[in-house]
């Protein structure tokens, strides 16, 4: 067997070197890029130019040989950091990439993306063909350096494109929206021709056969992706994240995907780029992968191994062939095709698009950046053996240029772009959902024993999250269950609880039937529950917990595994200091849980005729006084009108003054009502905009909670909605006294959502 020998101590030593080096002067001089409104990655590739021949070579020929031209093998340790970059770089690409925004603007979004590389890629593919010899590094293979060109042509730089956006704030704007659609599309289209010229390189014949082969390799691999792969996906994330909880476990799910669909890529002959890229579009599709997470595998990729690969990409690069007479014309010939097909294909449609000329200009703008995309391009040309140094330093200059161009084309055109009315309420409302408590809630847990409480809940989880894809885990707390996470089947259960009975545990054998018949009826009440949550648009999860211990340690344990919200059922026991509006359990969980809750109590008529959990929900009170915790009630309120299609009746009671107040010299309760009407005004205003039918009310009374009881009662309202944050009062969760009076009182269910 031969024995493989080890790095070096003096390679691990170069090796550590050249990427201190490369990655303190590519973040050093992308930051300052940015200080002065240029794309990072600009700076980022400048470093390596500077590291490289061109300068630190010419000025330090000694220090640079020694670090950067040591031996042919120990720049390949570079280029495998450099491939890993590329890889986290498509996967951040990939999640960038939004489907739905592509489909909500779809046909102008299409439109603009093929005027944007049929044009660019026609020109770029004649100029391939019109190129000396001398650029070709296998003159032989003109038709695949031809094609390779026009796709470079052809492909625009999203990340430069976003950063533009979002730095002059138009991100969400109808143009903006546009151009990251069409980029997004462009990109797209892109990655799959770079897959396939590169896969006809590799097979060095292009021929009906070869060029057929590759094609429906790609789309092949395409299908499979977007269908069991989507769904794999998925179900592996949302698996992880469940098992694990964690956020390092998600981001390394993701990274395995990426290197997997990239090594399959790679063996049918195409790219890893092309897997890397396909992982990322269907990972951003998976709601478990939020925010929270994605943010954390940009950064770590955006801040240390794209730049690292755009470094070393620059190293590649020599200056010094562009001063050379025939090198520099054919560069400016190059220039000027990527950027005349670019926006001539984007103005010649832009205006059969229903497009304005400003609106043409700045999506050619910013479409005709390149950036760290057409640097990829260029990357792969030459380890390909398609492109020559000269060529491989032509098409990175390209793709500073235009990077640099794109943000003071936009910076100018932009501002002449009119915003009509129907853009700036939908930017409003995008604005809301984005920071909305109920649109950002993805996991949520109802433990249950299956009893009324909880099947109301389950209802209004139901309707709450009718048409958002957030994942319901129930946790069914059974006393006859395992104590083991998997829960147990009635088989299970029933054979335990023989062996209890075998043993004399309970009374005598009588009690085995009646037993048989609790847990049937508790697995009937647990099935009930959970085919009511399966009408919600996400998943729904049937979780069974045993009872080793407390009810409150089982669910604490649950509720600690990253969920955004836990639903209560429970009734009410009282509401003097000492007891517990709710049960202990409940009482123990609210104080304790890490995540907000929602905690709902249904009417005695509810609880005698359990049926009545079905009846319709057609008028819901939803008390307000304006804080955080009214606003999330109220878009709970909303949510759920929406989907029952049910009034809403917003209500703020103005409390009375005190006697000792009116004998003072007699309130003047005018400013207090101007600011209650104010208050349910601008939830009114919320409410219309989701889709809700509302009316206000403000009224004055002695007992703010007796009053909000009474105006329930009065207009037969089917639900209150009410929102709250627990203070702690001895040993129990206070929530205040007008709630814990509702509560208590109120003639119809009541859900109380406790703001964290």
């Amino acid at each position: 067997m031969e024995v493989i020998e080890p790095l070096s101590h003096h390679e691990l030593l170069v090796v550590i070197a050249q990427l201190t080096v490369l990655l303190f002067v590519a973040r050093l001089l992308g930051e300052l890029l940015s200080s002065i409104g240029q794309p990072a990655v600009v700076g980022e590739l400048l470093a390596g130019v500077l590291l490289g021949p061109s300068l630190f070579g010419l000025v330090a020929p000694g220090a640079y040989e020694a670090l950067f031209v040591v031996s042919e093998s120990q720049f390949h340790l570079l280029e495998i950091v450099s491939w890993i970059g590329l890889i986290m770089l498509l996967v951040v690409t990939g999640l960038e990439t939004d489907i739905d925004l592509i489909i909500a603007n779809g046909r102008t979004a299409i439109v603009l993306s093929l005027g944007g590389i049929i044009v660019p890629f026609t020109t770029g593919f004649a100029l391939g063909w019109v190129l000396p010899a001398e650029f070709i590094a296998a003159p032989a293979q003109r038709l695949v350096f031809s094609l390779f060109i026009a796709t470079a042509m052809s492909i625009s730089a999203i990340p430069v494109i976003a950063k533009v956006l979002i730095e002059l704030d138009v991100v969400r704007r109808d143009v903006g929206q546009l151009i990251l659609a069409a980029g997004m599309v462009d990109d797209t289209i892109g990655w799959v021709l770079l897959a396939t010229v590169a896969g006809l390189a590799r097979t060095g014949v292009v021929d009906v056969g070869s060029a057929a082969t590759t094609v429906l390799s790609v789309l092949a691999f395409l299908g499979i992706s977007f269908t069991i792969g989507r769904r794999v996906v998925a179900e592996t994330i949302t698996w992880v994240d469940n098992a694990v909880g964690s956020d390092a476990a998600l981001l390394s799910t993701a990274m395995l995907f990426a290197l997997a669909a990239g090594a399959i890529t790679q063996y049918m002959g195409l790219e890893a780029i092309l897997g890397a890229f396909v992982v990322g579009v269907l990972v951003g599709q998976v709601n478990r992968f939020d925010y929270r997470v994605r943010h954390s595998f940009e950064t770590m990729t955006l801040s240390i191994f794209a730049p690292l690969f755009f470094a070393i990409a620059g190293l590649r690069m020599d200056i010094a062939a562009l001063a050379d007479p025939t090198v520099f014309t054919v560069g400016l010939v190059v220039f000027a095709v990527a950027c005349v097909g670019k926006f001539g294909g984007i103005l010649g449609v832009s205006r059969p698009a229903g497009l304005s000329v400003w609106e043409g200009i700045t999506i050619g703008g910013g479409m005709n950046a390149r950036g760290a995309m057409e640097i990829i391009v260029a990357t792969i040309g030459l380890g390909l053996g398609i492109l020559t140094t000269s060529t491989y330093s032509i098409i990175v200059a390209v793709a500073i240029g235009t990077s640099l161009m794109a943000p003071a084309i936009m910076r100018w055109s932009i501002p002449k772009i009119e915003m009509s009315e129907q853009e700036r309420t939908r930017i409003e409302r995008e604005r809301y959902l984005q920071e909305s408590f109920v649109n950002n809630l993805t996991r949520v847990l109802l433990p249950t024993r299956g009893s009324v409480d909880t099947q109301y809940a389950a209802r209004l989880v139901s309707s709450l999250f009718r048409d958002r894809q957030t994942d319901i885990d129930l946790l069914c707390i059974d006393e006859f269950a395992s104590s083991s996470r998997r829960g147990g089947g009635l088989r299970e259960r029933l054979t335990r609880l023989g062996r209890f009975l075998a043993g004399g545990g309970v009374g005598s054998s009588e009690t085995g039937p009646n037993r048989r018949a609790d847990i049937e009826a508790t697995d009937r009440r647990f099935a009930r529950i959970e085919a009511r949550l399966s009408e919600q648009a996400g998943s729904t999860r049937r979780l069974v917990r045993g009872l080793d211990g407390s009810a409150s340690d089982t669910i604490l344990e649950q509720a600690n595994a990253g969920y955004d919200l836990v639903v209560l059922g429970e009734r009410t026991l009282g509401s003097d200091s000492e007891t517990p509006l709710f049960s202990r359990t409940i009482d123990r969980v609210i104080q304790r849980t890490p995540c907000p809750t929602m905690v709902v109590s249904t009417s005695d008529a509810v609880k005698r005729t359990p049926a009545l959990i079905d009846d319709p929900i057609r008028r819901i009170l939803l008390p307000t006084v304006g804080t955080r915790s009214s606003r999330h009630a109220a878009e709970a309120a909303f949510a759920i009108a929406t989907a029952e299609n049910a009034l809403v009746e917003i209500a703020h009671v103005v409390a009375d003054p005190q006697p000792s107040d009116r004998f003072a010299g007699g309130a003047d309760l005018s400013d207090a009502r101007d600011i209650g009407g104010q208050i349910v005004d601008r939830e009114a205003e919320l409410g219309r905009q989701l889709g809700a039918k509302v009316v206000t009310t403000v009224t004055a009374a002695d007992n703010p909670g007796a009053a909000l009881v009474a105006l329930a009662d009065r207009n037969d309202a089917d639900l209150i909605v009410m929102g709250s944050n627990t203070r702690p009062i001895s040993r129990r969760a206070f929530f205040g006294p007008n709630v814990e009076y509702v509560v208590t009182n109120a003639p119809c269910p009541v859900a109380v959502l406790n703001s964290v």
